[in-house]
């Protein structure tokens, strides 16, 4: 059985019609009336090819699918870009698939082939900062936007927010309301975002003259609930406390509030909060949480957009965008006053 592309010239010479019919039962039947649509699919099978394969295979080729690739479905803020991307993609008639796991030199190729069977026309990726090779070897493949965390000296466009200038904004405010004693509870430092909101946090208490002890900056493997509830649970039962806790994360925020209670301490009169992200839980768990809106829908959308853009339009003018955020203040931390 003869497995080469279909020569649609020749179908149509011996089903005594046009090269556009045969394309358009290929890749539309049903607009084509039955007599011709059978009269095709038989000269399909009398020039020796598998009709089901030769449709499934334009099946396949005609499909417009975009690829995200997430390192875990556990954070809810991924949850909220995903919404963005999605409504993107769908606005452009494309289909979302996800592929879970980090990408790096050991497995770049593999990632490469699950892309190309999984017929991706372009990728965004919300990975951790990929090595420069890896991420240019994929963008020369395939298009590619990195999505929050980014390599800058990659070929590949990125979406994200200044992670640096928004930790330390956030570190200012609390040391405007009077905090000094401030502990931060981090991200895993193999990630650009927990490595750029340290350094901020870090140079605002710096530029304040005020240090902070080792054991009260944690950085957790990941990001979940429990994990934070350990650091906050760390920080919080150790005999000299902090007056407030940045969180890099809303998740750690909601720990630290649970942990607070656990040790008889009042949020925000005993220890102030502050998290990071704003998901919606930070809207209704009580105290309610004051944190840095990173504007995650709108992240995935751009991406969506500026992928298509790069797919539509390869020659365009490479172009990466860094959105704005804001500080979202509730309840969970308030003025003190001075010592």
């Amino acid at each position: 059985m003869k497995r080469a592309n279909l020569p649609v010239t020749k179908i149509a010479e011996k089903a005594n019609v046009s090269p556009a019919t045969v394309s358009r039962v290929l890749n539309h039947p049903e607009l084509v009336n039955k007599e011709t649509r059978e009269l095709i699919e038989k000269a399909i099978i009398d020039s020796g090819y598998d009709l089901e394969r030769v449709m499934m295979k334009k099946i396949e080729q005609n499909k417009r699918i975009l690829m995200a690739v997430l390192p875990s479905i556990d954070n809810p803020f991924y949850n909220n870009v995903m919404k963005g991307f999605k409504t993107s993609a769908n606005s452009h008639e494309y289909e979302v698939v996800i592929y879970l796991g980090n990408i790096n030199r050991n497995n770049v190729d593999r990632f490469l082939e699950s892309a190309k069977m999984s017929n991706a026309r372009g990728i965004i990726c919300l990975n951790r900062k990929m090595e420069k090779d890896v991420a240019d070897a994929i963008d020369s493949t395939v298009p590619l936007i990195q999505c929050c965390e980014y390599n800058k000296e990659s070929t590949a466009e990125y979406v994200s927010i200044n992670d640096f200038a928004s930790a330390k904004n956030a570190t200012e405010y609390m040391l405007n309301l009077n905090y000094r004693k401030i502990a931060f509870i981090n991200g895993p430092l193999s990630y650009n975002y927990a490595q750029e909101r340290l350094r901020g946090f870090e140079a605002a208490m710096e530029e304040k003259g005020i240090f902070v002890p080792k054991n009260w900056k944690i950085s957790v493997p990941e990001v979940s609930y429990s994990l934070g509830y350990s650091a906050a649970s760390q920080i919080l039962g150790a005999n000299e406390k902090p007056e407030a806790i940045f969180c890099a994360a809303d998740v750690f925020a909601i720990s630290v509030i649970k942990a607070a209670h656990r040790y008889g301490l009042r949020v925000p009169e005993d220890v102030g909060v502050v998290g990071f992200d704003n998901v919606e839980m930070a809207s209704i768990t009580n105290p309610g949480i004051t944190t840095v809106n990173q504007p995650a829908y709108q992240i995935g959308f751009t991406a969506g957009e500026t992928i298509y853009e790069k797919i539509s339009n390869p020659l365009s003018k490479p172009r990466s965008i860094l959105l704005d955020t804001e500080l979202i203040a509730r309840e969970s931390i308030i003025s003190r006053t001075p010592k």
